[in-house]
């Protein structure tokens, strides 16, 4: 009997961390119900490494079995008494050719799930993490990054195609998210998807997705002016972390910007650029004929036009002020 390999590939900003930080701490509720979730791999609570190695040039012509983590990767799937595991890291998604994956699919019955996220909440989460990040440390304003970028990653259709063709159409599980398609929140939904109908309670993932939080306005834009002059990751990271805390102690305090928010026109024209790719992946892999987020839909943000474009000397001092404890 083949064992089911579940493959969480994304997509970025839809909880992965939240996810994948609630799987990692709650061994005793997976050892329950019968599910691995694998050491081999790990890092960030999720199966990044696993992600470095196929991008490694020096790999590139290995079979999946010969690369050395993946092969670790299938003796743990192997010898576990589990007749399921979850392999869970958001960059599957992106930037990655799944046809390198054949392996898998002669050994497990591989089932691909990818959480959709309409185009607008989806970049504004995304660009505000990209703020956050030492490797990113972005520095363009929200509307000069969306005119930049190719904006590949909310092309939903695109970055199935190849999944669907590896493991067949019928291996992909499209979920939307969205509160409103998600009552009983994330964990549950990934649960049925993967097919159990109940199970005991997780842990919370803990501190390790306090990184992901967004920061509100004055805060990111604080962070993107400063992040010219932040050089040192571990120092990068302890400051965001500060941000995040700060802003969530006194979130009204920071709301004097509309950094990292869309106008309600360019989140209409972003929902409309991308509804086509969002409409054929649902017809795909849902049946559904309706496109989950439509531009009639795009939710409008309260006094945008009232707020500063980018933090003023004045919103700069602010920020420094209460980071320094002085309000």
């Amino acid at each position: 009997m083949r064992k089911r390999l579940f493959l969480h590939i994304g997509s970025h900003k839809t909880a992965t961390s939240f996810l994948q930080g609630s799987f990692l701490n709650s061994p005793t509720t997976l050892a329950t119900i019968g599910l691995l979730y694998p050491a081999t791999g790990l890092i960030y609570s999720g199966h990044f490494k696993l992600c470095w190695e196929l991008k490694d040039v020096d790999l590139a012509k290995s079979a999946l079995e010969d690369l050395p983590l993946w092969g670790a990767l299938m003796d743990e799937i192997d010898a576990s008494p589990h007749m399921a595991a979850l392999v869970s890291a958001e960059s599957l998604g992106w930037g990655l050719d799944p046809s390198r994956l054949a392996g898998l699919a002669r050994r497990y019955d591989v089932q691909v799930i990818f959480y959709l996220r309409s185009p607008d909440s989806h970049l504004e989460s995304f660009y505000n993490q990209i703020v956050k990040d030492f490797a990113t440390r972005e520095t363009r304003p929200l509307e000069r990054f969306a005119v930049e970028e190719p904006l590949g990653i909310l092309d939903t259709s695109k970055l199935l195609a190849p999944w669907a063709e590896m493991f067949g159409r019928d291996a992909i599980e499209l979920r939307l998210f969205d509160k409103a398609f998600l009552p009983d929140g994330i964990v549950a939904d990934m649960m049925r998807t993967m097919g159990w109908t109940d199970w005991p309670a997780f842990n919370p993932p803990g501190d390790m997705v306090q990184h992901k939080v967004s920061l509100p306005p004055d805060a990111l834009d604080y962070l993107r002016l400063t992040n010219f002059y932040l050089k040192d990751q571990t120092d990068h990271h302890n400051f965001v972390l500060r941000l995040i805390k700060l802003g969530q102690a006194r979130p009204d305090d920071f709301q004097e910007t509309r950094a990292g928010i869309l106008s309600p026109r360019a989140r209409q024209t972003l929902r409309a650029r991308f509804r086509a790719s969002q409409l054929k992946a649902v017809q795909a892999y849902l049946g559904s004929g309706r496109s989950p987020f439509p531009p009639s839909e795009a939710p409008d943000f309260p006094g945008w036009e009232d707020r500063l474009p980018e933090a003023d000397a004045r919103v700069m001092a602010k920020v420094a002020a209460l980071i320094r404890g002085n309000i």
